[in-house]
């Protein structure tokens, strides 16, 4: 009887890792999906479609804000202005992994600054210079498959040069 106890507890356990399994393995799917999206957006330098794969409440956190950008439309402005400045950028997504609820993207932007950049200081002529920013992008997904939360990292330092607000 204590074997039969010991096999049913053996192959519950068995059962429920393969359950777990398949979730993880769903969820990494479901996010895939979620990454190729964010992708193909992020290479139509659309502000509006980069937007659209906000939350509505979602929170954007990168060096170059002073403060974290709250909301979908004000996630819309920052974008619009960036692309106004660098309307010619492009992504190479070196790498992405996922990791519970979040995306890692390890990408490389690339572009030229040819337009003005609007800030809350103020407006920050074109300069024409040059950049290849490396960033790290961490998109933590909510549930229905929305990006909640963006945390970026890159070289502000750099970015301040090609603004023209460093040298």
């Amino acid at each position: 009887m204590k074997n039969r106890s010991f096999v049913f507890l053996l192959a519950g356990l068995f059962l429920i890792g393969a359950l777990t399994q398949g979730c993880a393995e769903k969820s990494k799917l479901e996010l895939k999906t979620v990454a190729d999206k964010i992708v193909k957006a992020f290479n139509t330098a659309d502000p509006v479609a980069i937007a659209d794969l906000y939350a509505q409440d979602a929170v954007m956190i990168q060096p170059n804000e002073p403060a974290p950008v709250r909301g979908r439309a004000d996630i819309l402005k920052s974008y619009q202005a960036f692309f106004k400045a660098f309307p010619v950028w492009k992504f190479d997504f070196d790498s992405i992994l996922f990791s519970g609820d979040t995306i890692i993207f390890e990408l490389v932007g690339h572009g030229t600054m040819t337009g003005p950049l609007v800030t809350p200081e103020g407006e920050l002529p074109p300069t024409g210079r040059s950049i290849d920013l490396k960033t790290a992008f961490f998109a933590k997904i909510s549930p229905d498959g929305m990006i909640a939360e963006d945390r970026s990292y890159f070289d502000n330092t750099e970015l301040s040069k090609v603004l023209g607000l460093m040298k």
